[in-house]
């Protein structure tokens, strides 16, 4: 039986690799499950797939001493982190947002321009 490497420490996240393994098989699944006319074996072929993948990311999270090495020190570094204030974080991120809302209106209007100028002198001909 595999026993779990250095059990008891980066426990969050293993937790965190293990469930990303899990959610991308569960997506796949459906993906795979949702699309029209697949034939019913490349469902079941690519469901087994998904499910090994899955297994193989807990694997990998959980025993494989390189893998979870790197996810314990990663932990580990994560709270040596001196995180900024949430106010600071607030700021920054209405920053961030502003900046893109603008910039997004900004190529909306841009577009639109450019548009009216093609129509204009006629660069693309009407189909009638």
């Amino acid at each position: 039986m595999m026993k779990i490497y250095k059990k008891g420490q980066g426990n969050r996240a293993r937790a965190i690799a293990a469930l990303a393994a899990v959610a991308i098989a569960v997506f796949g699944i459906a993906e795979v499950y949702s699309s029209e006319g697949t034939a019913m074996i490349f469902v079941v072929v690519s469901a087994f797939m998904v499910v090994v993948v899955a297994g193989g990311g807990i694997y990998l999270s959980l025993i494989n001493a390189r893998t979870s090495e790197f996810l314990i020190e990663t932990q580990a570094e994560l709270k040596k982190v001196a995180w900024p204030p949430k106010d600071e974080v607030k700021g920054s991120s209405a920053v961030v947002v502003g900046t893109v809302v603008v910039m997004g209106v900004f190529l909306v209007i841009v577009d639109y321009a450019l548009a009216f100028i093609t129509r204009l002198i006629q660069v693309y001909p009407s189909a009638s």
